[in-house]
């Protein structure tokens, strides 16, 4: 992981994910932060980025990373994508002020970016206050994992953090819980690609998906929660992303969407 890009529009979101990218850097001489800002059509572009140098300054100091304004007008997503392309983004680290509980079916930017992005992408909420990353939850259904490709990032962060994962499945059919074949492949598959960093998988019941995540990471000490979206799954439909866009509206913990 050598190129991060933190969408910034002075917001306290965008604010709180900026020290949250410099905090996941930190110490790391190979990662390049760029900070992107995407300007109105009747802001002055020098003066814009005379206040990116400024916020930009405040980071400065020994082992704190390498940080490159990027001044851009357009609209965010196309530009981000293209981004993304030129800059061979390896991360996107986006603050999200979130939704009330009820608000399913609105959209943010940062939840259509992570719909529509085909890269990873670190969903900081905009009341985390102190960085921490020793134990990650990976939410994962009883689909077998198809694309095994994207499970890389989660490693890369662990590594990076000598982090702990933990799997954890929720499931409304009680009778279907436990461990059917798909998830004795899927457990061979973590157990690979996370290395010594893959703790265990607990199962729970639950009707309400999001409602047993929630339950589950207010009952234990997370510091992460990570998802696959469904199109890295087998049978996996790639209009069906309401887990995702849920997660990215509602948590309070940084969410890692692995995509």
């Amino acid at each position: 992981m050598e190129n991060v890009l933190i969408p910034f529009d002075f917001s306290k979101a965008s604010i709180n994910a900026l020290d949250y990218a410099v905090e996941f850097s930190t110490e790391d001489p190979s990662i390049l932060l760029y900070l992107l800002h995407m300007k109105e059509k009747d802001t002055d572009e020098k003066e814009i980025q005379e206040k990116l140098e400024n916020v930009v300054s405040k980071y400065k100091k020994s082992l704190t990373p390498k940080i490159q304004v990027l001044v851009r007008s357009g609209d965010l997503i196309p530009s981000i994508l293209k981004i993304q392309e030129e800059l061979k983004i390896d991360l996107v680290i986006m603050g999200t002020k979130g939704a009330e509980t009820g608000e399913e079916n609105i959209a943010t930017k940062t939840s259509k970016f992570v719909q529509e992005a085909d890269l990873p992408v670190l969903v900081i909420p905009e009341n985390t206050k102190h960085f921490q990353l020793k134990t990650i939850i990976l939410t994962l259904g009883k689909e077998k994992i198809a694309d095994k490709e994207v499970l890389f990032t989660l490693l890369e962060v662990s590594r990076r953090f000598k982090a702990e994962v933990h799997i954890l499945t929720i499931d409304k059919d009680k009778s279907a819980m436990g461990y059917s074949e798909d998830d004795e492949g899927n457990e061979n598959t973590l157990q690979y690609f996370l290395e010594m960093f893959y703790s265990h998988h607990s199962f729970l019941e639950n009707e309400d998906i999001e409602k047993g995540i929630m339950e589950y990471l207010d009952a234990h000490k997370v510091d992460m929660l990570a998802i696959m979206p469904n199109t890295h799954l087998e049978n996996g439909n790639a209009s069906e992303g309401k887990l995702t866009r849920i997660l990215t509206l509602h948590t309070q913990t940084p969410l890692l969407v692995l995509d």
